[in-house]
């Protein structure tokens, strides 16, 4: 019998690079594959033992290493101070991207024993103590949804009502070059009609 919360796939897709012209979908487009990671954490938790999870841990472990400190300089060095500069008083937004920032220290300290373990399983060997590791697992799980739920309920709907249009492009630019890429259109002026 299958576990029910098997995935169909347990890949993490790739964003379209021309998204990074819509900063703010392209954040809501890597917070979908925050979700999968999250979902992939579950079932890693749910059976550690099983034989999925060498490559499950496997492709947690780059996305966390790669990906996510991208996404989250994102919003600690574009979207947070742009909002800051941005948003009215009646916003209230300070209170929540302080709490934000808060959860990414948090997280950044959960990610170092959540690596190690995530690299014994991808190595095919059990964490040095499960039971501590399936507790950062769960931990960590647990801190991401309850992160995206607050910005994708506030803080990217402010985002899309308050930022300019002068200030998207320069994010765009930014989460481009963390990404070592080209920021699309830079070749066309920026013109996505151009060359017919």
């Amino acid at each position: 019998m299958s576990d029910p919360r098997q995935s169909p796939t347990s890949d993490i897709e790739a964003i379209p690079e021309n998204l990074l012209r819509e900063p703010i979908d392209y954040l809501y487009a890597d917070h979908f594959r925050q979700r999968v990671v999250c979902k992939l954490l579950d079932d890693i938790a749910y059976d550690p033992g099983a034989p999925e999870v060498a490559r499950l841990a496997t492709v947690v472990a780059e996305y966390m290493e790669n990906d996510l400190p991208r996404h989250v300089a994102d919003e600690e060095q574009d979207l947070f101070p742009l909002l800051r500069a941005r948003c009215e008083p009646q916003d209230s937004i300070e209170g929540i991207l302080s709490q934000l920032s808060e959860e990414h220290a948090k997280d950044e300290g959960l990610s170092s024993t959540l690596l190690a373990g995530l690299r014994r399983l991808a190595n095919g060997q059990t964490p040095k103590d499960q039971a501590a590791f399936l507790e950062v697992v769960a931990s960590f799980a647990e801190s991401q949804r309850r992160h995206l739920a607050w910005e994708e309920r506030l803080v990217l709907p402010l985002a899309r009502k308050r930022l300019s249009d002068a200030d998207l492009p320069k994010m765009g630019h930014n989460m481009a070059a963390r990404r070592d890429i080209a920021f699309p259109g830079d070749g066309t002026n920026g013109d996505l009609t151009a060359g017919g």
